[in-house]
């Protein structure tokens, strides 16, 4: 099964690299977008787009077009069998 995962990011953020880490130690290929240069903005679209109750933190990562939160949502999720990659 192959899903669309992509993961929007800001380079200082030490979930977004564990993250990253995650899908490169389970071969799993994923689109990075980098909200270095409009942050803010990025927090407020990401906010309106997936209607977040809290304003966007990073990362946000989206698996086939469906927002499942952040780092620790996507280990959570994973651990229990809520999403997999097989």
């Amino acid at each position: 099964m192959t899903r669309e995962v992509k993961i929007y990011t800001l380079d200082y953020c030490p979930f977004c690299q564990k993250a990253k880490m995650f899908f490169d130690e389970h071969n799993i290929k994923y689109e990075e977008i980098s909200c270095e240069e409009n942050e803010d903005e990025m927090r407020e679209k990401l906010t309106k787009e997936y209607h977040l109750s809290y304003l966007a933190t990073f990362p946000q990562i989206i698996i086939d077009g469906k927002n499942i939160g952040g780092y620790t949502d996507l280990i959570e999720k994973f651990q229990n069998n809520e999403i997999s990659f097989d």
